[in-house]
């Protein structure tokens, strides 16, 4: 017998339907017929899938994003200054404090599809 190397493994599950054939195994082979469908419906599937476009966005660098957090004062940069109009044309990204982290964590974990995080307005200024 020559053993040759084959391309992928769909040559192997063509000779198996045969073999059920020719042994009447007329229920085992549409089962594998129908199996091989499905798995090339799913590769082709998969090849089109792509991310949708709005998770598709790249981080932004350090000269383009400023990080603050929130205190008792107001907004601050993590090094400890105000936040002043530097932050303009910028992605701000603000650090929450670890009661709002845990809370966020908490929310995140239940499942959810989508969170949208709101302020409360008869917060103190």
């Amino acid at each position: 017998m020559i053993s040759r190397r084959k391309e992928g493994g769909f040559e192997e599950l063509e000779a198996l339907i045969y073999r059920l054939f020719a042994e009447k195994q007329f229920a085992l082979a549409l089962l594998a017929l129908v199996m091989v469908a499905q798995l090339l419906s799913a590769q082709f599937l998969l090849l089109r899938l792509k991310p949708p476009s709005s998770q598709g966005a790249p981080a932004p660098t350090s000269s383009q994003r400023l990080d603050v957090r929130c205190d008792s004062g107001g907004a601050r940069t993590l090094a400890g200054e105000p936040l002043s109009s530097g932050a303009r044309g910028k992605v701000v990204v603000v650090h929450l404090g670890a009661q709002a982290e845990a809370c966020l964590a908490d929310v995140t974990a239940a499942g959810a599809s989508e969170m949208v995080v709101g302020i409360d307005d008869a917060s103190p200024r």
